[in-house]
């Protein structure tokens, strides 16, 4: 690895990020020691990166699961990595003897199993080092049980709700639905059953159809998991780590069962963005979370330690086996460069040696060379991949497009001459022909700022735009604009984009500078704004970023910068100082009191717009009492966003109008009338507060204080 841009990564991994694992596990006492996918990152690590420390580190923790059942968690894996790099079967020995155990219990008690998508991926591991048909018949015998009428604790949640061979959904907790892909993928090449790669690949077409982020990540939910399609929030997403990782993962085992780029195109996407934004650039800071937009109260703000400590440990693993993503070979010797780093590599075709040296500009710039090396001589098939985002399609699918096509051509030339560069529909030119020592190959693949739209039914992009430049992903950060309001940005669709190279920004990176209005008040004169790559944000404490840009102001049933709904805009904005009244994403209560019942309050007697939060303010200031409607909404944060107030009478009846009405917001009554009645913030006399009924028509009514109505927050910005 020669790489400037993947290289020092790689060597702060080993430096900094590795050690920094194997201390913290270290403090945890010796119940846990070195382990997982920390323990074989440091096995990989070593074999580029010597460390006599951390070398005597991993020979004490292999003596010690030497005579553990199993070789502990994940100790199949751990025991064929051990022995891919050194040759030693010890560990291998152990798992043979765990995995026999493993097997007699199946065959003889046939115990009910919930899970097994990573007890599959462990056995096809070790499958892969001693080719017993035992081992593989163990991993698929963990996805045979998976989802059967007697498996225990079946949920979509765990993609155990239907037998894996009927799935065809990306489900539930995204990291596992993801290693379930992995594991079908696997058992289907390597068993030559072909339901089972097809079923990886059914799921697989649903999340980066429609259920993947424009950084490559995967996962929506709160709850770790995926959401419904095109359902892919920006400033909730959850975008975990360790899915990315996974997904990655799951890509190249496609591209290397097919032979397709487009999952090599998937798979650039994520390393590139959602996985290496993982870890700071400092080495020894992380997100589990991996939002695209951000409001800056501190969710935000990479941290050490964490009290499950599952993605740092997979991050060390993938940036420790990073290399072994950049080249293939298929068994006719065909060589596949997949993606553009500077680096070195050997192989042999037709038993004959053949290396490659590449010098790249990649991420920054389109342009590699590669020098051959043959000193025999050879005939030989080269295959370089052509980018999607260089053939004008930014993902496979329509869940992404770029807004102008480009007629920029890639250009390849041999020794200086021109070749044809017809791209065939597995996505790579191929360059078949007799190889001889020091032939030249350079590549230029247009490189350019790229405006990506989303898919119309993705609701929280509408009117947004997202900004590329080859593989890396922009946002939109606080220190990059006078006030740090990134979230209340409008970019006008014709203002110019002009990337440069700063050298000076961590490393060396190209930015993207340009200029944007306030969506608040969009006659003020535009203002100075630098996009940074998506992965080093939160690297200069916390604050507002984000990556879908506002290209336009926003209309009813947007979704606002706290995740809500956008449901009335005010005419009269530049003297009241807000514009957009935005609802909460959820109720804040099924059933709260106003408060203060039998006592006036002076004041909270607005009814029009523009009265709600005065309104509030003189609940909280009259009625000390928690729990109430008024408390409820004052103490609300979306996402990080806070100022949220009780609506008045006038303002819910917008929201029920412009949202309910129309269908526009996720406001579901279930038409059931007086169950789904919200207060507002406008008193009518010491008994009496103002509520409408969403379920009948909008009705308006009033009701005793002390009576337990719907919350739902409302605010303006």
């Amino acid at each position: 690895m020669k790489d400037e841009f993947w290289a020092p990564k790689i060597a702060t991994n080993a430096k900094v990020t590795i050690p920094f694992e194997v201390q913290k596990l270290t403090e945890a006492g010796s119940r846990r020691g070195l382990s997982g996918g920390v323990l074989e990152a440091a096995i990989l690590s070593l074999q580029t990166h010597p460390d006599a420390t951390l070398q005597a580190q991993v020979e004490a923790r292999i003596e010690t699961l030497k005579t553990t059942p199993g070789g502990g968690n994940g100790g199949f894996e751990i025991a064929a990595a051990w022995y891919t790099a050194t040759g030693r079967r010890d560990l291998v020995d152990n798992a043979v003897k765990s995995a026999e155990a493993l097997y007699d219990n199946f065959k003889l008690r046939n115990p009910p199993f919930s899970g097994g998508e990573r007890d599959a991926i462990n056995c096809v591991q070790l499958y892969r080092v001693t080719h017993d048909k035992k081992h593989l018949d163990l991993a698929k015998h963990y996805l045979d049980i998976r989802g059967l009428e007697n498996s225990v604790n079946r949920s979509r949640h765990n993609q155990s709700y239907k037998p894996v061979l009927e799935q065809s959904e990306a489900v539930g907790h995204a990291v596992n639905c993801v290693s379930l892909m992995v594991s079908l993928a696997d058992v289907g090449v390597l068993t030559g059953i072909k339901d089972y790669f097809d079923a990886a690949h059914r799921m697989w077409h649903d999340a980066a159809g429609k259920k993947m982020y424009i950084t490559g990540g995967v996962g929506s939910t709160g709850n770790e998991g995926f959401g419904q399609p095109y359902s892919l929030p920006n400033i909730s997403a959850y975008s975990e780590t360790c899915a990315v990782l996974m997904f990655i993962t799951l890509n190249h085992k496609l591209f290397l069962a097919t032979g397709d780029s487009k999952y090599i195109d998937v798979m650039e996407r994520g390393m590139y963005n959602n996985a290496i934004d993982g870890v700071s650039a400092s080495g020894n800071r992380f997100f589990y979370v991996n939002r695209l937009a951000s409001a800056g109260d501190g969710r935000d703000t990479r941290w050490e330690r964490a009290s499950l400590e599952c993605c740092p440990p997979n991050l060390v693993r993938f940036l420790a086996s990073m290399p072994g993503f950049i080249y293939a070979q298929d068994k006719r010797g065909t060589i596949y460069v997949n993606l553009y780093v500077s680096s070195e590599a050997s192989f042999k075709v037709d038993n004959r040696d053949i290396a490659l040296s590449v010098g790249s500009e990649m991420p920054w710039g389109g342009r590699s060379k590669i020098t051959v090396s043959a000193k025999e001589g050879l005939k030989g098939n080269i295959k370089l991949r052509v980018p999607g985002w260089s053939r004008n399609q930014p993902v496979p699918g329509g869940l992404y497009t770029y807004v102008d096509k480009s007629e920029k051509q890639t250009r390849v030339t041999i020794n200086g001459r021109a070749v044809a560069t017809g791209v065939d529909k597995s996505g790579y030119i191929s360059l078949d022909r007799d190889w001889k020592d020091g032939d030249l190959v350079e590549i230029d693949l247009p490189f350019e700022v790229r405006k990506v739209v989303a898919d119309p039914r993705v609701k929280e992009n509408r009117a947004r735009v997202a900004l590329e430049r080859g593989p890396i992903v922009y946002c939109a950060e606080w220190p990059d604009i006078a006030g740090g309001h990134v979230l209340s940005l409008l970019f006008d669709a014709d203002r110019e984009l002009n990337p440069s190279v700063d050298k000076e920004f961590f490393g060396g990176s190209v930015v993207i500078d340009t200029a944007a209005r306030s969506i608040g008040n969009p006659s003020l004169p535009p203002r100075p704004v630098r996009l940074i790559p998506y992965y080093l944000w939160a690297n200069r404490g916390p604050g507002e970023m984000s990556v879908w840009l506002s290209k336009a102001e926003y209309a009813i049933g947007d979704t606002g910068p706290a995740g809500g709904l956008i449901f009335y805009e005010n005419p009269n904005y530049a003297a009241d100082g807000w514009r957009y009244l935005e609802a909460a994403p959820f109720d804040q209560s099924a059933g709260a009191k106003w408060g203060c019942f039998r006592k006036p309050i002076a004041g909270a007697q607005g009814t029009a717009v523009g009265t709600g939060r005065q309104n509030t303010l003189d609940m909280l200031a009259a009625c000390a009492e928690p729990g109430t409607a008024a408390d409820l909404c004052a103490n609300y944060s979306s996402n990080g966003v806070r100022g949220w107030f009780l609506p008045s009478r006038d303002e819910l009846a917008l929201m029920y109008r412009n949202l309910r009405a129309t269908g526009a917001g996720a406001l579901p009554d279930g038409g059931v009338a007086d169950n789904f009645t919200y207060w507002a913030s406008s008193q009518q006399t010491a008994d009496m507060a103002a509520h409408i009924d969403f379920a009948d028509s909008g009705r308006q009514h009033g009701d005793d204080k002390d009576f337990p109505r719907r919350v739902r927050a409302i605010r303006a910005f």
